[in-house]
């Protein structure tokens, strides 16, 4: 059965003419129909069918079946179905019509031919085969994580995809491509086909289909108009395809069924210090068959919205080593862990932190990341680094990222809050400013506050708020008078500095 709404789609673009009346997108149409003069089972009309005739022979019709009605004169104001006030050639439409039906009718036989090939456990590329040989297209099925389970046809290669690990990625600005687009938002969200045009593709575009399991996204169909342009049926394809790789994705242990973690009893002995060498931990490391490298980062991923536990944690595990390609990685008491290792100081080095970003979109995730550190038998110490973060709700976010940079003198005064009240590690000078403030009306410490946050740059200062240079000495001369701020001054320096990020935890 065809969409209703993408016939009279078709009607609209080829005649070149605006169908008017109420439109319903889910109502679906069998078969068409032309109604001649002195019809008369006007009363039994076929609710999947579309019917057309002329306005002029059947305006009086008042039904609740679907009827075009051809040439209705403007000034009538018909408000009675569907109608076009061209006198259109009904014959003409009625072949157009048929041959949306027709086209509908294929898909459904080739799709239905794809449930055979998922009953018969023949695996996605052959799925994907026998889909490309209705859309006529090159198709890829990809990952949340952006690598690609298969595509079709099968030695399928082109400028947007990279090779690690013989494992095919889709490229960093191909993805940078899909957020401008507002495509990875899309796929998240909706179950609908999104078509775009990527900008370094002229003359092409492209059809995407999110997959989802339990209403989690966990990938999507990626198909290219590189030898023909898309035609309304494919969207509805697409979609009917999604579904059925839904399924057949479902047959994988990592989407459905659970498995024992690889990881799980080193990674658990870690963070419970049940190891007292580096030497073991190391061969430990070797039987797993995993590097050794020279730094070390503790990673804790949370879930929010509709990918909390929707999904078996072993789609996450298996996700995520396709981004941290030097890691471990397992569920300890309910949390996600991922232990990091590299040879960079930097942990996202030796990853793509554009594909990291998205996945944490797609799957509606946080992370936290502790500090680097060298001996492996400390993991257990940044373990606690990264359960603060998680667990805290003063931290500071960045794009889904939780960095203990970023937050370690959060621990510090929260950890310290039963033995110090943290006010009194406030220095005097600043409450003094901050009485001055309100009582004379001067923004002394919003000045003072905005020298710290530019690296105590006075330029830099003055243009973040918005004064003349001279405005800002002559604010810090004041303070100079008020208080014993002295810029040449590390001690004094440091405790403002300090006292500041404290009034940001209270």
């Amino acid at each position: 059965m065809a969409c209703l709404k993408n016939i009279l789609q078709m009607i609209q673009d080829k005649f070149q003419v605006q169908i008017h009346g109420p439109i319903l997108s889910d109502q679906r149409v069998e078969s068409v129909h032309y109604l001649l003069p002195a019809y008369d089972n006007l009363q039994q009309l076929d609710s999947d069918t579309l019917y057309i005739g002329n306005y002029e022979d059947f305006h009086p019709l008042h039904s609740k079946d679907c009827i075009l009605l051809l040439g209705c004169p403007r000034e009538s104001g018909n408000t009675n179905g569907l109608y076009i006030n061209q006198s259109l050639d009904p014959f003409a439409v009625l072949n157009c019509i048929q041959q949306e039906l027709y086209d509908c009718r294929k898909a459904d036989l080739k799709i239905d031919e794809v449930f055979h090939v998922l009953q018969a456990g023949y695996g996605y590329q052959s799925m994907l085969d026998t889909a490309r040989s209705y859309l006529k297209n090159p198709i890829t099925l990809c990952t949340t994580s952006f690598s690609v389970l298969a595509s079709s046809p099968k030695d399928y290669f082109d400028d947007k995809f990279d090779m690690y690990n013989d494992r095919l990625y889709l490229k960093s600005k191909f993805i940078r491509n899909m957020q401008e687009k507002e495509v990875l938002q899309h796929i998240f969200t909706s179950f609908s086909p999104i078509i775009v045009d990527i900008d370094d593709s002229p003359g092409i575009s492209y059809l995407f289909c999110s997959i989802h399991i339990r209403r989690a996204a966990v990938g999507y169909l990626c198909i290219s108009s590189l030898y023909r342009p898309f035609e309304p049926a494919d969207s509805n394809f697409a979609m009917k395809l999604s579904k059925l790789l839904s399924l057949e994705m479902q047959k994988a242990e990592c989407y459905a069924e659970k498995t024992g973690l690889k990881y799980e009893c080193f990674l658990t002995d870690l963070i419970e210090q049940n190891l007292h060498s580096e030497n073991i931990a190391a061969r430990h490391m070797a039987q797993l068959g995993e590097p050794f490298y020279q730094y070390f980062w503790v990673l804790g991923f949370t879930f929010h919205g509709f990918s909390n536990h929707q999904l078996n944690p072993n789609y996450y595990i298996d996700q995520l080593s396709g981004i941290f390609k030097r890691s471990m990685a397992f569920f300890y008491k309910g949390t996600l862990i991922l232990l990091h290792t590299s040879n960079y100081k930097d942990p996202y080095q030796s990853i793509d932190k554009h594909k990291l970003s998205h996945f944490l979109q797609l799957n509606q995730i946080n992370i936290a990341i502790s500090f680097r550190f060298e001996q492996i038998l400390d993991t257990w110490r940044y373990y606690n680094q990264v359960m603060f973060l998680l667990k805290s709700k003063k931290c500071i976010m960045k794009e889904r990222c939780l960095n203990y940079e970023d937050n370690y003198l959060n621990h510090l005064l929260e950890a310290s809050q039963n033995d110090i009240n943290a006010e009194t590690l406030i220095h005097p000078d600043l409450l003094f400013l901050q009485n001055y403030d309100q009582e004379n009306n001067t923004e002394y410490m919003k000045t003072l506050k905005a020298y710290f946050l530019n690296n105590r740059n006075a330029l830099n200062t003055s243009n973040y708020l918005h004064i003349h240079k001279s405005t800002f000495f002559y604010r810090i001369g004041k303070i100079g008078d008020l208080t014993e701020f002295d810029p040449s001054n590390a001690q004094i320096l440091f405790s403002y500095e300090f006292s500041f990020r404290i009034l940001d935890y209270l």
